[in-house]
């Protein structure tokens, strides 16, 4: 009597992709758990230097409140920051008070610094997010364009040009469109947050520095995806070349770009600092220069804390996507 054979059991075709997505799902959950601590780590680093400021230039009390406080109102500032306890227990409550958004009330408004902070961040992100758009898309056109055309004249002027507005402070080259725009054709306003004509200018110059600094890096990263194997292998078996270039090239070129983009994010957040000035634009950037100039340090914290926190958030969602994109990436450490 022979033995009964064993039956191996085998995954349908049908569960296969519900395993790969089980599995994908489960390492982006503990991707973002990690980045989550990470994030916690920098916030944590802001609050520090925060503290550490508000200690090293004297009197904490005579930054925390109003220029022209009186003594009276400096004791109770003093109370109220609890200054009379341990240094490690100031740090503590500016630990909590940082995580819990609790930050006090701006000198200069007497609103609540958090949430004046959050208000002006929307029309800060009405300038940004327009502008790298419109800058990536014409940097993605540009790149592939010059990737493909190497040895062109055209190719060559085109680089040239770009290198040359890439060189152009952004405070420069605001001026120089508000002297074009502005001041000689007169067709959009020069300053001012009121309506859309005004929002023009200031997205213009974000493009501008996006193409200037992207279209370098597209140019670069598609040259190195056309001379990949997989992209010479199709194109040896005759595959059509717009298929070689958006199927093939190109997905090869987009994870790095990806990741300098969200670097670039930062930056282009930094220059709201020079732009929204010049521009009288109200928004996050000039509300935080008016905090640093009128010493409202309150302001200056919840400014601060809350660009730390969207720049970090931002570039942990597009390392994401880095990796979501490149399998071969999952595999190294997140932190």
């Amino acid at each position: 009597m022979t033995a009964p054979a064993l039956v191996t059991p085998t995954v349908s075709s049908a569960a296969r992709p519900a395993a790969r997505s089980a599995r994908r799902a489960s390492w982006i959950v503990g991707f973002l758990l990690r980045r989550a601590a990470m994030l916690v780590l920098v916030l944590v680093g802001v609050a520090t230097l925060l503290f550490v400021l508000s200690r090293a230039s004297g009197d904490p009390a005579l930054i925390f409140s109003p220029p022209a406080a009186t003594a009276d109102q400096l004791e109770q500032t003093r109370i109220r920051l609890g200054l009379d306890q341990p240094v490690l227990v100031q740090y503590a409550q500016t630990i909590i008070g940082a995580f819990t958004l609790q930050f006090g009330d701006s000198f200069a408004s007497r609103q609540d610094a958090w949430t004046l902070a959050v208000t002006r961040l929307v029309p800060s992100l009405a300038l940004l997010v327009p502008g790298i758009a419109i800058g990536a898309t014409v940097a993605f056109a540009v790149g592939i364009y010059a990737a493909l055309r190497q040895s062109k004249v055209r190719s060559r002027v085109l680089m040239s040009i770009v290198v040359i507005i890439d060189g152009i402070p952004y405070f420069l080259l605001a001026l120089l469109l508000v002297l074009v725009f502005a001041v000689t054709l007169r067709v959009l306003p020069a300053t001012g947050s009121s309506g859309a004509e005004s929002m023009v200018l200031p997205i213009a110059v974000l493009a501008l520095s996006s193409v200037a600094a992207l279209s370098r890096i597209v140019r670069g990263q598609m040259i190195d995806a056309l001379g990949a194997e997989s992209v010479l292998m199709a194109r040896s078996k005759g595959v059509a070349p717009r298929t070689v270039l958006f199927g093939h090239a190109l997905p090869l070129a987009l994870p790095p770009l990806i990741s300098y983009i969200g670097i670039m994010f930062s930056f282009m957040f930094g220059s709201l600092l020079i732009l929204e000035p010049i521009f009288n634009y109200n928004g996050l950037g000039s509300l935080l220069v008016r905090s640093v100039t009128s010493r409202d340090f309150t302001m200056v914290q919840a400014c601060v804390f809350l660009i730390a926190l969207i720049v970090t958030s931002v570039n942990i969602l597009a390392d994401l996507l880095v990796r979501i994109l490149d399998p071969r990436l999952r595999s190294e450490v997140a932190l």
